[in-house]
């Protein structure tokens, strides 16, 4: 036989959070996709919007 040990945990680890790192990489993000905008006039691919969530081929309410 064979014995096995479980060792409780009462504490969930949370990763230390660091908020001037988090908000450096928010305005590398917004910023990055301003420049894209502004100096490239990329307004990213077409998918990347939001759809219609109902589809053309649906028939309307009579």
């Amino acid at each position: 036989m064979t014995a096995t040990t479980f060792t409780l945990v009462t504490t969930v680890p949370r990763p230390r959070t660091r908020p001037l790192a988090t908000a450096f990489r928010a305005i590398r993000a917004f910023g990055g996709a301003a420049a894209g905008v502004v100096l490239l006039g990329d307004y990213g691919p077409p998918g990347a919007g939001v759809r219609n969530p109902r589809p053309e081929y649906a028939p309307g309410p009579d």
